[in-house]
């Protein structure tokens, strides 16, 4: 998946002020900006002008492809979890050497802003994700507050999960049930990304997060 966001924002850059964008490339770049908006100036400043503005596109160009605002946003929501799901990604390759050095490195990736270092993260890829971080918390907010949801029953988060079981399975931590402890982890990481939202620094003190995670294997194993 990472190879592929990369791809894309290669051909964004690549096509940004020609004459003809393909679609996807358009959503992609359209996105971001949405995301980086949102980011930095909340979701009220995310209009399409604004946003038409961030992404370096013309508004006409934008309208054709997002009728409403509504639109632009269930993009962006499901772009911005796209880029968040990459943190998994990157804790796998960082391989941390045992199982609780495991869960507590997903877990500071993504409540403590420190996603580990791998040949293929790069400070813009890093900055990116943190927007999108950011920028989820003011869209989930904006989903709830909307009678479909934001159709986001349409992001899919179990390959992410099953990433994550996948890769705590690899340890073979004597008796411990892979597949539980990936949901009490993604359940975890909900709640604490949730409180550092709210202001409350849970990520940025290691020794709470430390016993959070051998409090999480404990409970998993038999």
């Amino acid at each position: 998946m990472r190879q592929r966001v990369r791809g894309v924002r290669k051909e964004v850059l690549k096509l940004k002020h020609s004459h003809y964008m393909r679609e996807p490339v358009r959503r992609t770049l359209t996105s971001d900006a949405a995301i980086r908006v949102i980011s930095r100036d909340g979701i009220a400043a995310a209009s399409l002008r604004r946003i038409a503005q961030e992404a370096d596109v013309p508004l006409s160009s934008l309208n054709h492809v997002y009728p409403s605002k509504q639109d632009l946003l269930r993009d962006a929501w499901d772009r911005s979890h796209q880029l968040v799901f990459q943190i998994v990604e990157e804790v796998i390759d960082s391989r941390p050497k045992t199982l609780h050095g495991a869960v507590s490195t997903l877990i500071l990736a993504f409540v403590g802003g420190e996603q580990p270092i791998t040949p293929q993260s790069s400070s813009e890829s890093r900055a990116h994700i943190e927007n999108a971080q950011r920028a989820q918390y003011e869209l989930y907010l904006w989903a709830s507050r909307i009678p479909d949801g934001g159709d986001n029953d349409v992001t899919d988060y179990s390959p992410a999960i099953f990433s994550i079981e996948t890769f705590l399975k690899s340890y073979e931590y004597p008796g411990v049930n892979a597949e539980a402890l990936s949901q009490v982890v993604a359940a975890m990481i909900d709640g604490l990304f949730l409180q550092t939202m709210s202001g409350n620094s849970v990520g940025s003190n290691r020794d709470r997060v430390d016993r959070i995670s051998a409090g999480l294997i404990s409970s998993c194993t038999d």
